[in-house]
């Protein structure tokens, strides 16, 4: 844990876990940021951040987004916010401003947020259109393929699966923007306003920010 943490004081990218797979990711500075968005092709940016709790992010979260919030973290659920006060570094939001925010349901990658007390990137630890890697070696080999050799936050072998539920709570009524780990009615029960569900049922969007 000390290793990650010097890495990611550094200004390097670090390999973590989450709940299925591992992630990449650093601090939200120019350095870092700029690397990960080479590596992962990413010229417009827009990745899922990891925040330590709720509280990072209290001001940020209406009703429903608290109730959610209260529900379903820490866990597989990314909600998208409007950020009007730019506390996030524009290369880590979407091109509309709007910044993806998660409290991890992982352990080991919840004490490192709580340690550095500052949030940090994920994006999956993967080429671009390859499966994720559910192991620390095969994240490791992924990186080394795109021509950089991170440190790595080894927790064993993860259980893989979908990608985190993907929540946007940009307007009036919360928009389920990709199904995942909690669907629809587990989502429901918690609000006051039902979701929205676009076009496509929400299953196949919100994959650029994996």
């Amino acid at each position: 844990m000390r290793e990650a943490r010097r890495h990611l004081e550094a200004g390097e990218l670090v390999i973590h876990p989450t709940e299925a797979v591992y992630g990449l990711g650093g601090f939200l500075e120019d350095a870092p940021l700029a690397r990960l968005r080479r590596l992962k092709n990413r010229p417009a940016g827009g990745f899922v951040v990891l925040i330590p709790s709720a509280r990072s992010v209290a001001d940020l979260l209406d009703a429903e987004g608290r109730a959610l919030a209260r529900a379903f973290w820490p866990g597989p659920l990314t909600l998208v916010l409007d950020d009007p006060g730019d506390r996030f570094h524009p290369a880590a939001k979407a091109p509309d401003g709007s910044v993806a925010v998660r409290v991890p349901g992982h352990p080991l990658t919840l004490r490192l947020l709580r340690d550095t007390a500052r949030p940090i990137t994920s994006t999956s630890a993967n080429r671009p259109g390859e499966p994720p890697a559910a192991t620390a070696r095969r994240a490791l080999g992924a990186a080394a393929s795109l021509g950089t050799e991170p440190f790595a936050l080894d927790a064993g072998p993860l259980p893989g699966g979908a990608a985190s539920t993907l929540v946007s709570l940009r307007e009036l009524c919360p928009i389920l923007i990709r199904q995942g780990p909690h669907d629809l009615l587990e989502l429901n029960e918690v609000l006051r306003l039902p979701l929205s569900v676009p076009p496509g049922d929400g299953r196949d969007r919100g994959g650029a920010l994996d």
